[in-house]
């Protein structure tokens, strides 16, 4: 074994068939069957040149020459082999922090190589994580995860876009971030809109309400007391998502049809955060793609 490098304490298996570097100090001897069967890129990554004998000493992955994996760190090569050699995830990480880098190496390597089980894996302990909606966005568009997107700008938009911190602007990037900006100013201005102007009742009088006009006269004067007020309130405002189940749980003093047929009305209403939100989470994933 050539001097110059230090041997990996835990990545260094005696029966190993493969030697792998990735930095200049430290190497991994580790299984070259059980890498080959992660994706026909980690194959011809490890594939012998034409003509080269395997046990030939003087070749690429031997102890003396190496195998060169450029682009990543150690410290990612190790948590993938953590992975590949199916430790206990527990012991994989003892904080949330650790656990989260763990899974970013997982990340970057099985995008890298087209690992699919390694990105499954990931993903799945990324999801039992309470990670910040702004790190789940950066992670979609870094690893293609285009159904965090949605969920996650939909939570950002909720607990409004000025409430971020300077790491989580940096982590979404200026072009999401104004797109985020822009999707929050168009809500802002619909509650208010719909704060003042609800659902309009129907205007033909029917044989089932007896006092139509009388309710319809009260229904936007109901409305603003018992939505609109809640929906402009400063410091707890109801929230666009919640106004069809609040509308179910009030009473608005109208006659019995006409509190029912205003329930169905606002049910059957598509308010617009049913728009805004899922277009601009789409304009995100687009972004993404074309990066």
């Amino acid at each position: 074994m050539c001097g110059k490098y230090k041997q990996h304490p835990k990545f260094w298996y005696s029966d190993g068939s493969i030697v792998v570097r990735v930095d200049d100090e430290t190497v991994f001897r580790i299984h070259k069957s059980m890498l080959e069967k992660l994706s026909d890129d980690m194959r011809s990554i490890l594939a012998i040149p034409d003509g080269k004998d395997p046990r030939d000493p003087t070749r690429e992955g031997s102890g003396a020459y190496p195998l060169h994996i450029q682009g990543i760190a150690v410290i990612e090569w190790t948590d993938f082999l953590q992975w590949m050699y199916r430790a206990e995830w527990e012991s994989l990480g003892k904080s949330d922090e650790e656990r989260e880098r763990i899974c970013t190496s997982l990340l970057k390597l099985a995008d890298k190589w087209n690992i699919e089980p390694a990105k499954k894996c990931a993903i799945e302990n990324l999801q039992t994580m309470n990670l910040r909606p702004a790190r789940l966005v950066q992670l979609a568009g870094m690893f293609d995860i285009p159904d965090w997107v949605g969920p996650a700008v939909t939570k950002i938009l909720e607990d409004k876009v000025t409430t971020l911190s300077t790491d989580d602007t940096s982590a979404l990037g200026l072009r999401v971030y104004t797109m985020l900006v822009k999707a929050q100013s168009l809500l802002e201005v619909e509650t208010r809109r719909i704060a003042f102007v609800p659902p309009a009742i129907a205007k033909d009088p029917s044989w089932q309400c007896k006092n139509h006009a009388s309710c319809r006269a009260t229904w936007p004067k109901v409305w603003f007391e018992k939505i609109g007020k809640r929906l402009l309130h400063a410091a707890n405002p109801l929230q666009l998502k919640d106004i069809k189940m609040e509308v179910l749980r009030q009473s608005f003093g109208l006659s019995d049809f006409c509190e029912l047929d205003v329930q169905a009305l606002v049910v059957g209403t598509t308010f617009p955060h049913e728009q805004i939100i899922p277009a601009c989470a789409a304009r995100i994933v687009e972004y993404h793609k074309s990066l």
